[in-house]
């Protein structure tokens, strides 16, 4: 699954000889096929710049939206038998989950996880279902083309620098117009992982509040300071420790010739 990747827009494509010279430039469908998993996870995670934290196969994922089932009872929701990944922002340390809306409109659709309540409801563990529930929703409920982000290669590639939209207020950035994000999984060893990673990712989410972190950055731990303990004076004996004083200047050392 993993080691082939399409692109529903077309892309640019130029080839050139060692010379320098174009022998070809065209827009075209692009199909990229790699010769390893790990290649293919380093590039999805290179164009969104986010580096992959865990994936999850999953039977099919819906919103109150786009039911689980049709009419007809035939499972459908926005994707089904896909992957769900988990990704990690490089800059600003937020985590979202991706999933292909084969069932829809067949493209990525991303959503960010500090846009759910932490508290997982709706758990079915024999089922291995769970329902993630939005937080501030909006009132309208009728459609959900502000719920999610669609990927593109466009998209994505964003300036490194820090965008207006990353450095406002939580409550000023645009919340979910679905009520809830579910999820059935293929595997329980997966369903229990994924439980046991959202509340890391939902809690560190809420604690930094999308605070850019440096990579490769390392912070050691402060030394602990006691009350009324010198950092600069050994800890014995440094109550007693006086400063000597310092003498003033004579009148004479003051007066100028």
């Amino acid at each position: 699954m993993e080691r082939y990747i399409t692109f529903q827009e077309p892309h640019r494509v130029r080839y050139t000889t060692d010379e320098g010279v174009c022998i070809h430039d065209q827009f075209i469908k692009i199909r990229y096929e790699f010769t390893t998993v790990e290649s293919s996870i380093q590039f999805q995670g290179d164009l969104r710049r986010k580096d992959l934290v865990d994936f999850y196969d999953v039977d099919v994922v819906w919103t109150n939206v786009h039911g689980r089932t049709d009419s007809f009872g035939k499972v459908k929701g926005i994707g089904a038998i896909q992957r769900l990944k988990l990704w990690r922002d490089r800059y600003t340390t937020f985590h979202s989950l991706s999933v292909w809306a084969n069932k829809t409109d067949g493209q990525y659709r991303e959503y960010d996880i500090h846009c759910f309540d932490g508290e997982v409801r709706g758990r079915d563990d024999r089922a291995k279902q769970l329902r993630l529930n939005a937080s501030g929703r909006r009132h309208n409920t009728g459609d959900d083309h502000h719920s999610h982000r669609r990927f593109s290669l466009a998209h994505r590639m964003r300036p490194r620098t820090r965008t207006s939209d990353s450095s406002e207020p939580r409550s000023m950035q645009p919340t979910l117009d679905i009520r809830y994000l579910a999820i059935q999984f293929t595997e329980r060893q997966a369903y229990r992982r994924f439980l046991e990673t959202w509340l890391y990712c939902h809690s560190s989410d809420r604690e930094f509040n999308g605070i850019p972190f440096p990579p490769n950055h390392f912070e050691l731990p402060s030394p602990q300071i006691l009350p009324g303990h010198s950092p600069d004076l050994p800890l014995s004996g440094w109550q007693n420790h006086t400063l000597d004083s310092v003498p003033e200047p004579s009148d004479a050392a003051e007066a100028t010739p």
